[in-house]
């Protein structure tokens, strides 16, 4: 038995490498080109479910590595930026119902967005802006234009990215973010079905969703690359396939649900239950690649009014790190607090911070296997 753990463990390992390394390795191929956003050479490499983890990769691992090594200075390679802190959705597997819906509905202001930008497209390490964050971004009616500023200013490298559920990506509306500079579009879509949408997709309409792609699939999308995400719970999990095969013409990826930092009501009853062995094989290979978490190493989520909160999966805002109007990014991002909490991680202390006790995402795939999990592992290898 204690062979067979010791020989499992380097095996899962030198396995989630390999994974990780042929994301990279493929995401760089010169002739391979996305079937959307193929002249853009932000995203043209960018190619299904392997290029979006590959970008993935690419943007959490370097901090992740700089910081463990020296301890040095991090700007987030991932900016996300809540301009408006609003929804018209209320989907199952998302706290916004009952976290951000109940604060008064506010706008960024146009000075405060600009300050953000400004420190942004000066900071070599940024790669993605968002302006979106637990919102539906194009409820703003302002956001052509912020795409449009951002753009107008950004070094070469840097891209902008927009995710939406896809109900006012009217024609009309995919022109203006088109001409805007929109590098990568990614829509939550979440079913193959109007059945399964109802369910899942609360409050929102699957025909309109449905035209809205029709038309999306029409345009000339060279410069801007498109995702369709499909996000997998119990309600929908039957969907995936019929999915991918409906749109072959977009790229997809896939999913599945978290419980955004124990926010997400009735989480226990939406996700997908594999058997434990898979379970710890997952915690295995992923506590390898991520050490610590990438959210508080490689993102940062700014608010509407400029508070930072510590992790943007974290939808009751546990913790407010700083606010933009009075600090710089750079500052927030490396504050005592903030370097503390990746002390915390890198010793092994999640469960010391109080947004990481509850997460999923910690205890799916970055929580270290005990020694009597590691026994329960290496038993199936020899029964």
């Amino acid at each position: 038995m204690r062979m067979i753990e010791l020989i499992l463990a380097p095996l899962t390992w030198l396995m989630a490498d390999a994974l990780v390394f042929f994301c990279m390795v493929l995401e760089k191929i010169p002739f391979r080109r996305s079937p959307t956003g193929y002249d853009n050479p932000r995203v043209r490499r960018m190619v299904g479910g392997i290029g979006y983890w590959a970008h993935t990769f690419r943007l959490t691992l370097p901090n992740i590595r700089k910081w463990l090594k020296t301890r040095g200075e991090l700007f987030p390679l991932v900016l996300q930026v809540q301009t408006i802190n609003r929804c018209n959705g209320a989907c199952s597997f998302c706290p916004y119902p009952y976290t951000v819906h109940l604060q008064e509905k506010r706008t960024m202001d146009d000075a405060l967005y600009s300050k953000i930008v400004d420190e942004c497209v000066a900071e070599p390490d940024l790669h993605d802006f968002v302006p979106m964050s637990k919102n539906e971004p194009l409820l703003d009616v302002k956001m052509e234009a912020r795409v449009a500023e951002f753009k107008r200013k950004a070094q070469p490298h840097q891209l902008v990215e927009l995710v939406t559920n896809g109900a006012a990506l009217t024609p009309t509306r995919m022109k203006r973010l088109i001409a805007a500079g929109l590098d990568l579009l990614t829509v939550s879509v979440n079913a193959s079905n109007e059945t399964t949408y109802n369910q899942v997709m609360v409050k929102l309409s699957w025909k309109q969703v449905m035209n809205n792609l029709e038309a999306l699939s029409k345009e000339n999308l060279s410069m801007t690359n498109v995702y369709l995400r499909f996000v997998s719970e119990q309600d929908n999990r039957k969907d995936l396939q019929i999915f991918r095969r409906r749109w072959q013409g977009f790229n997809l990826f896939s999913f599945t649900v978290n419980n955004r930092a124990g926010t997400v009501k009735d989480f226990e009853t939406r996700i997908i239950h594999y058997s434990d062995f898979i379970q710890r094989l997952k915690r295995m290979a992923g506590s390898h690649i991520y050490p610590v978490c990438p959210y508080i190493f490689g993102m940062m989520h700014i608010l509407e009014n400029g508070d930072v909160p510590m992790c943007s999966n974290d939808w009751a805002n546990r913790e407010i790190l700083g606010n933009v109007r009075a600090q710089s990014i750079r500052e927030i991002y490396n504050s005592p607090r903030m370097n503390q909490i990746r002390a915390l991680m890198a010793q092994g202390g999640f469960e010391e911070i109080d947004a990481c006790r509850e997460c999923s995402f910690y205890h799916e795939f970055m929580k270290p296997l005990t020694a009597k999990e590691n026994v329960q592992v290496a038993e199936p290898m020899i029964g």
